[in-house]
């Protein structure tokens, strides 16, 4: 090769060394953007969950304080209702009208679905 060809050549091989480092210093940015993004993405939505388990903490503490009293509440309208029948009477409507054992199912199932809800939290 003459020299002038040489020089041609060699000038071709820096610019296609110069673009494929620019090529390459972009997919370095691009991917530092995006695993910056992804982790931010990442301990938000961790942040949310550690949110989420310590309200369904709470919650469950307070199913678990409904549940105890709503049964002690069923036990003495049982309790009430055996006295009346007891005495040959019926249980007053008032009292009937307020018979905790609806809510009381009804707590126990929630206070079940928010246990089995918590032992699946596995974030921190």
């Amino acid at each position: 090769m003459n020299p002038k060809t040489l020089k041609s050549v060699y000038k071709q091989i820096n610019k296609e060394e110069l673009k494929s480092e620019k090529i390459e210093l972009a997919l370095i940015d691009d991917l530092k953007q995006i695993q910056k993004e992804s982790t931010k993405a990442y301990v938000d939505y961790i942040d949310d969950m550690d949110t989420s388990k310590g309200y369904l903490s709470q919650a469950k503490r307070k199913a678990t304080k409904a549940v105890q009293l709503l049964k002690e509440s069923v036990n003495l309208y049982e309790n009430a209702e055996s006295k009346f029948k007891e005495l040959g009477m019926d249980v007053p409507s008032e009292l009937k009208k307020q018979t905790p054992k609806a809510a009381l199912a009804e707590a126990e199932k929630d206070l079940n679905m928010m246990t089995s809800l918590f032992s699946q939290f596995k974030v921190r």
